[in-house]
């Protein structure tokens, strides 16, 4: 019994929906609410624009900054290729130094051989001399 007294005191949802437009109509709110649902939408179209704005302008300021990365890591390879070059340059230039030194190098040795053996010539010489006059001739 509990139930059907439930049921018998909870409203018909259909009388409920036309009770509330009756009420819309008669009031003359009917037209009152759909300016102010036009209005709403239209706020909410207005915020959402401005969310739009904002996006595409966020959008823009990203691109330019990859634009600006492209850019700079352009010239990061163009410095690193010129670096490269120069470091190419400095070891064609560092080889080169490393066979004059080599060459140099032997010159020294071989005058210094020649100064060594010119030297002991020398002392021959001298040593021949000194016989001679140690043996009294002239």
């Amino acid at each position: 019994m509990l139930v059907s007294e439930a049921l018998a005191q909870t409203p018909n949802p259909q009388a409920v929906i036309d009770q509330t437009a009756t009420f819309y109509l008669n009031q003359g709110v009917l037209g009152a609410t759909c300016i102010f649902l036009v209005l709403l939408f239209l706020g909410a179209c207005w915020i959402a624009r401005g969310l739009y704005q904002d996006l595409k302008a966020s959008y823009a300021a990203g691109l330019a900054e990859r634009e600006k990365l492209v850019l700079a890591q352009q010239a990061a390879a163009g410095a690193a290729e010129k670096c490269a070059e120069a470091l190419e340059g400095l070891k064609s230039a560092l080889e080169t130094n490393k066979d004059a030194s080599e060459d140099l190098t032997k010159q020294v040795e071989l005058a210094a051989q020649e100064a060594r053996h010119t030297a002991a010539n020398i002392l021959t010489g001298i040593a021949a001399v000194t016989q001679r006059l140690d043996r009294g001739r002239p």
